[in-house]
């Protein structure tokens, strides 16, 4: 038998019990990065973010270093890159040859912190700049952060990490398939993705530590959109095996599935919320995507209030405050937030189709893609900063926490 009679075979119990048109292009369509988004007008409550003083920081450091702190401190935003007499705090850094030593001074000459860092420059100098970012404002910096994604450069959509930077780009997989939808797990070292290497979409988990990869749900039907709980021991995942297409949990390492969502329309996009406690979703039960908010271990569904008619890829920051998502405005896709303290919403992109928004660590900062590039957002300031300039087709990003 050749496999599309044995993909029909698997895939042929979720179509059955599908009602529309429109779940099955909701479902099968994003399994394909070509979502048939319709235009909605946006209407309601918009508000501004607005910008915070950022901290004055001088470096001195030389060559590469020099130039990997400075762009890290850039990118914060929360610090702005100044000569010596106008700094607040001046930071000095060395390159030892196996690390990086730093000083931190106020303008008064008052040492705050003086950290050494081991191991290859770029990251050394990436350890540097979290460590001052967390000394001078109190939260987490982004610069070691990384970054896996899609993208097709190669031929076929491929998994790939890299620095939040944009540097040190590396391919992960090389399954000649299709994959999708990468998440990395809270301590950075594995990652879930969809993969359509047998043929038919399971879930796949990646070990990066020890370079190996196997296959967690792989249920007849759909296995998709796996996310780690903040933990890092549980997955939420959409499955198809009991014949509607519901969101379930199950181990990280596999097992069974407990489904904790159950209704008319098809569940895709789970992101957690920090402590584990919720799961926020997309539901297209009333028509249209949507997103939904329902208790980890299961129980009743809260309808996340939107202004858009189409609202996808729900990503929930660190801190709890903020979901990022992509909605449809003025016929493209753009990337809106929800302030979870006052319920406003504000759109923070405004050309293009911006889609896949992924939170960075310090819930400042959003990754996106737009048009086959990945882009940084600073959400305070709006500065936008391409990250990929040596590979296109990227699709699909997520930040490590």
């Amino acid at each position: 038998m050749n496999n599309s009679k044995l993909y029909l075979q698997r895939i042929l119990p979720t179509l059955a019990v599908m009602r529309s048109n429109l779940l099955y292009i909701f479902l099968f369509t994003w399994a394909c990065l070509l979502l048939g988004i319709s235009p909605a007008p946006a209407q309601g409550p918009v508000i501004t973010i607005d910008a915070n003083s950022s901290i004055p920081i001088s470096i001195s450091a030389s060559g590469e270093l020099g130039e990997i702190l400075k762009n890290d401190f850039s990118l914060s935003g929360a610090t702005v890159v100044v000569s010596e007499p106008e700094a607040k705090f001046i930071l000095t850094a060395s390159n030892t040859g196996s690390g990086v030593n730093g000083t931190l001074k106020t303008s008064s000459g008052q040492i705050r912190v003086s950290p050494s860092f081991s191991g290859e420059l770029r990251s050394a100098a990436h350890q540097l700049a979290d460590a001052v970012i967390q000394e001078i404002t109190g939260k987490p910096g982004i610069a070691t952060s990384k970054v896996t994604f899609i993208s097709k450069q190669s031929g076929k959509k491929e998994v790939y990490i890299m620095d939040i930077d944009g540097e040190k780009v590396r391919q992960i997989t090389r399954d000649q398939s299709i994959a999708l939808g990468p998440k990395f797990s809270p301590d950075g070292q594995r990652i879930a993705f969809t993969s359509y290497k047998s043929g038919y979409p399971d879930v796949w988990v990646i070990d990066l530590a020890r370079s190996s990869k196997r296959s967690i749900a792989f249920f007849p039907g759909v296995n998709s959109g796996a996310s780690f709980s903040p933990n890092g021991n549980t997955l939420a995942l959409t499955l198809s095996k009991d014949g509607n297409t519901d969101l379930y949990t199950m181990p990280a390492t596999g097992g069974n599935p407990t489904r904790i969502a159950r209704t008319r329309g098809t569940e895709a996009s789970p992101s957690w919320s920090p402590d584990g406690s919720e799961i926020i979703f997309v539901s297209d039960v009333r028509g249209s995507p949507q997103l939904y908010i329902v208790p980890a271990k299961g129980g009743s569904l809260s309808r996340l209030q939107t202004f858009a008619g189409y609202t996808t890829e729900p990503n929930w920051s660190p801190d709890g405050n903020f979901i990022a998502y992509s909605i449809m405005t003025a016929g493209q896709s753009q990337i809106a937030i929800t302030d979870l303290r006052t319920k406003k919403q504000t759109i923070i992109t405004s050309s293009g189709n911006n889609e896949s928004p992924s939170w960075a660590r310090d819930s400042r900062h959003l990754v996106f893609a737009r048009s086959g590039k990945l882009y940084l957002c600073d959400t305070v300031t709006r500065k936008t900063t391409p990250l990929t300039r040596n590979i296109s087709s990227c699709t699909e990003p997520n930040v490590s926490r």
